[in-house]
């Protein structure tokens, strides 16, 4: 990264963990209502830790760094809240993405991308926010409305996040998983404003933006592999991850 580059980057991580700790401050209510819900799916596995979670790899980067990615997973599951790691992509499919990354492209999973999240709002599986949304709305209306809002703020702000290291690297944004970016999906709020920040940006940087199924249970290495474009992998990752964006996106 250039100096100025990282001044941008230092100051985007600074703000995403601001608005980590006030997300927090708002919610003392979300821990509780987390572990219901661990224990009412049955995970004797692991306990709530960090509620909400700002990704602790993104200290690790450095003015020498020059990511090439900057991977949208979705939500941090039970490795990543744990106060040992508070880190993203660090479960399985972390490991999945890390040795295709180190097959395919020859390259660090950790240093060539900055990874973050459609909502730092932690559930086991990303499946669970509908879930946990549900059991807070059975406790009461005023606790299913400030769910959803933690939600959708965090979602919104996640997006912003996202353009803006967009905006100020020399990166490509690598969307991990679209399956829940549709109207009334989990991850709607993220995709609408999403489409907003882009809509009058760049057209370079719009093409910068590519979508991919996730890399849990191999789907998204599947999905490179069925790829009918041949050549190098980066003319491969364009093709699918643009073919993907105009589908879900729309542009």
């Amino acid at each position: 990264m250039t100096l100025t580059q990282f001044t941008i980057f230092d100051a985007l991580r600074k703000d995403f963990s601001s608005h980590v700790e006030q997300l927090t401050r708002r919610s003392p209510w979300l821990k509780d209502l987390q572990e219901e819900l661990r224990e009412s799916l049955g995970y004797q596995d692991y306990s709530v830790e960090t509620p909400i979670v700002y990704n602790k790899a993104l200290d690790d980067f450095g003015p020498q760094d020059q990511p090439l990615f900057i991977i949208v997973a979705d939500n941090p599951g039970k490795n990543e809240q744990k106060t040992v790691n508070q880190r993203y992509l660090v479960g399985q499919s972390g490991k999945l993405a890390k040795g295709w990354f180190s097959s395919e492209l020859n390259l660090d999973f950790q240093k060539a991308c900055i990874i973050i999240n459609k909502t730092p709002i932690h559930t086991p599986k990303t499946v669970e926010l509908g879930r946990l949304r549900k059991l807070a709305h059975a406790h009461s209306p005023e606790l299913g409305r400030n769910l959803d809002l933690l939600l959708e703020e965090s979602q919104r702000f996640m997006a912003s996040l996202a353009f803006r290291l967009h905006s100020a690297l020399d990166s490509i944004v690598w969307v991990s998983g679209y399956g829940e970016l549709g109207p009334g999906r989990l991850f709607s709020s993220w995709a609408e404003e999403t489409k907003k920040l882009y809509a009058d940006a760049d057209p370079e940087l719009r093409q910068q933006l590519w979508v991919f199924r996730h890399f849990s249970m191999n789907q998204f290495a599947i999905e490179y592999k069925k790829s009918a474009v041949s050549g190098v992998p980066m003319s491969r990752l364009a093709a699918v991850g643009k073919a993907n964006r105009g589908r879900i996106l729309g542009w």
